[in-house]
């Protein structure tokens, strides 16, 4: 997200206490919440979707990737729409836009018009991540900026965590389309409180004129690569000439999408900080952790449900102990990366994640007991993954380029959620085939039994399923395992690029900063935890 400069002393004069500037953190609070809610309320309910839309899991599946596609597109709106229309116009029109997605999902029982829905949701929730950060920071005194900041990030993830369980308990209840209809209320109140409390103007008319052209080719490069990743395992990837032709198209887009952002005078991202090694090695472990835990809090709670016989509701019950792991562990980062180290952390995050995925062992039999234990253990890799990650990607940038650079690095990040929720989705559909097929050939001498064939089809389907599982989260362990190896040998520790004559870049500075006022406990501001 974007860097907020610090507030001069001036500025800082004219910031109102915390207890008089309530409605602008209640309202802005409330929307950034409403935009993870509405992205990770389906997250566990895709067969209750696909019923209601008259389609397939698979499809249903849809709902959730393009919006995290839309929700990264918004990131990249952000800084070119605030510094032109100012922040209550942005802020009011994302709202206004995210309560007619809301309508038009709460109404259709059409795919494709569900697809148009959820795009307009993920535009406007991306757009108000980078806002609600930098409204936050803008309108509360630095010796707040700690307590400001985890309430946004809590804000921003909470929904992560419970927002599949609210939207289970929907499902089974008065319909999953009341996700959206319960959204709709709370986004006008959202609008109402965040338009009267944010200041009015700051808009620059001056403003070169918007990235259109680079804005066109990067969302054709996305949706090029969204249509592969979605379709792929059903046309049999680049064997179909369809997935081969969204592949070719998605790569000439982002090849041209590249040079064009090259040539802009505001560029939407900037792509040569990635030859800095900290800023490369450590936006793609963070891309890593991210995409693994984002594929499986989309995966598991479908196998309890299509396996274990569970509804949505309780389905959606084994992503709560992430909170329980995550919430705490991230109230606390900033005092544990002065103790421990940034690059230490970092490689402890990913041993945490090899913990979760290597403590998992399902079977048919399995309750919802036997996932909290792997599940706590995501919980506290997930709390400790964004903030050292980050600063360690920004160690190396210079403190007057971290808008920019943060900007980048987000867009990737949270675009590497797609990918995750696609490939494990995946990867588990072609592993319980190919298990399938095998165990069948070892039954084939029983077909003429006694035993109810159809009975004993499902048992099968199951255990494949189940076994199928078990080999991709063991995959993962591996996958984390050289990730927390890549992250100690190859990190550069941010403390040794520490320069004699004072901070040259963020990472120093906050370093500094720490040193000279360790009772602060501040964390920083362009640190992002979702």
């Amino acid at each position: 997200m974007a860097k907020i400069d610090p507030p001069s002393v001036a500025d800082e004069a004219r910031v109102r206490p915390l207890s008089q500037s309530w409605p602008l953190f209640v309202g802005v609070g409330l929307g950034l919440a409403l935009g993870s809610f509405e992205g990770a309320g389906v997250q566990a309910i895709f067969p209750y979707v696909a019923g209601g839309l008259a389609t397939s899991s698979d499809h249903a599946l849809w709902t959730l990737t393009y919006f995290i596609v839309n929700w990264s597109l918004g990131i990249t709106l952000m800084p070119w729409t605030t510094a032109r229309f100012g922040m209550r116009r942005v802020f009011l029109t994302a709202t206004g836009v995210a309560a007619a997605g809301s309508v038009i999902s709460g109404m259709t029982h059409n795919l494709w018009i569900m697809l148009l829905s959820r795009t307009l949701e993920g535009l406007a929730a991306g757009l108000l991540v980078p806002l609600s950060q930098s409204l936050f920071l803008r309108h509360s005194p630095k010796s707040k900026h700690a307590l400001v900041t985890v309430f946004w990030s809590n804000a921003m993830l909470v929904p992560f965590f419970f927002g599949p369980a609210i939207g289970g308990w929907l499902a089974t209840g008065p319909g999953f389309r009341w996700i959206f209809w319960l959204s709709l209320p709370l986004w006008l109140l959202a609008a109402v409180l965040g338009g009267r409390a944010i200041p009015a103007g700051g808009g620059d008319p001056s403003l070169p004129a918007f990235d259109l052209a680079g804005f066109v080719l990067l969302y054709a490069g996305l949706m090029g690569l969204q249509i592969t990743l979605d379709n792929g395992e059903q046309y049999g990837w680049w064997h179909s000439p369809l997935i081969l032709s969204s592949s070719v198209f998605a790569l000439i887009a982002f090849v041209l999408f590249a040079w064009r952002e090259s040539e802009a005078r505001y560029p939407l991202l900037r792509f040569h900080y990635l030859r800095q090694r900290n800023y490369w090695l450590g936006l793609s472990l963070l891309c890593l952790g991210w995409a693994m835990f984002m594929g499986w809090a989309a995966a598991l709670p479908l196998w309890v449900e299509q396996n274990l016989g569970y509804n949505g509701y309780w389905g959606s019950i084994v992503l709560v102990p992430i909170a329980i792991g995550a919430i705490p562990v991230s109230m606390v980062m900033d005092r544990l990366r002065s103790l421990v180290g940034l690059r230490r952390l970092a490689t402890l995050c990913f041993l945490l994640f090899a913990a979760s995925y290597g403590n998992f062992t399902l079977s048919p039999i399995s309750s919802l007991g036997d996932t909290v234990l792997p599940m706590l253990f995501m919980g506290l890799a997930v709390g400790s993954l964004f903030v050292p990650l980050t600063l360690i990607l920004l160690s190396e940038v210079p403190a007057a380029e971290i808008p920019r650079a943060a900007t980048t690095s987000n867009f990737i990040r949270v675009f590497s959620a797609n990918i995750g929720v696609s490939l494990i989705s995946v990867y588990w559909t072609r592993g319980s085939a190919l298990v399938a097929t095998q165990m069948r050939d070892k039954i084939d001498p029983y077909t003429h039994s006694t035993w109810p064939l159809w009975q004993l089809q499902h048992l099968l389907e199951v255990e494949a399923a189940t076994l199928s599982m078990n080999n991709l989260l063991r995959l993962c362990m591996w996958i984390a395992l050289l990730a927390a190896l890549a992250a100690y040998l190859l990190i550069i520790p941010p403390r040794s690029i520490a320069r004699p004559d004072g901070p040259h870049n963020y990472v120093e500075e906050e370093e500094l900063e720490t040193a000279e006022t360790p009772a602060a406990g501040e964390l920083p501001a362009s640190t992002t935890t979702s």
